[in-house]
Order: C-alpha cells, then sequence, then structure tokens
C-alpha cells in the first residue's frame, strides 16, 4: 500500500499559504499546527507519529516553535525532509500560474532523501 503524501505546516505562516493551496490541489493531505502556548515537542512529536509527514515545513522567525519542531522531528525520526521559510532558499516552490504566478522559497534544513539541488517540488526523492 503507497502510503498518501503528507505535508506538516508548524507555526504561523503566511509565507507557506500558496505552498499549502498548490500541494492540496495535487492531492497532498496537510496538516497545519498553529503556534499556541501549550505546543510543546512531546505534543508536536505525537502529531508526527500520528499523520506521518514525509515534509514538515516551519519558519525560522519564531525560535521557540523552530526549537521544538527540531526536537520533535529528530524524537521521531519519521520525516524525510524539514523546510525553514525565507525570502532566498535554493527550494523554489511554483504557486500560481498565469496573473497569479508567484513563487515561495525555502531553506532545506533536514534531507534523508539526498534529492539534487536546487529542488521545485518539496517532495523530489520521497
Amino acid at each position: 500500500m503507497v502510503r498518501r503524501r503528507t505535508l506538516l505546516v508548524v507555526g504561523d505562516l503566511d509565507e507557506a499559504r500558496g505552498t499549502l493551496a498548490r500541494y492540496e490541489a495535487e492531492g497532498v493531505r496537510t496538516v497545519v499546527v498553529p503556534p499556541s502556548d501549550d505546543l510543546t515537542a512531546l505534543h508536536l512529536a505525537a502529531l508526527i507519529e500520528r499523520h506521518q509527514p514525509q515534509v514538515v515545513i516551519t519558519g525560522y522567525e519564531d525560535l521557540y516553535v523552530l526549537r521544538i519542531t527540531k526536537q520533535a522531528i529528530y524524537s521521531t525520526g519519521i520525516p524525510a525532509k524539514l523546510y525553514l521559510t525565507t525570502t532566498g532558499g535554493s527550494t523554489v516552490i511554483d504557486t500560481g500560474d498565469g496573473a497569479n504566478a508567484s513563487q515561495e522559497h525555502y531553506f532545506r534544513a533536514l534531507d534523508t532523501t539526498n534529492a539534487p539541488l536546487p529542488e521545485t517540488d518539496l517532495f523530489a526523492g520521497i
């Protein structure tokens, strides 16, 4: 049985809205975990274990959310890739077409697939 592609987004990521819309349109299951005062690495690890995402996105601006996301990922070992939102990363996702064409940029912080850079698909190599 082929596992459905899953993208988990942690934090308040306005920068990832177009990416979420693109992958939802492609049939990827997207899970958004908003930032909250009670979000912990253990809670996030439980969500990662439940949803089994291949890809996780978070921002680098909120250091608390970034730290607990990294702790949860390394404790579970589940996602193949972790991306951070940025303004000029080596992974560029096209999020629209025609008059709505735009791009969102990511820095790949973890990759167990050894997919070559630059990338145009967060699921490259998976």
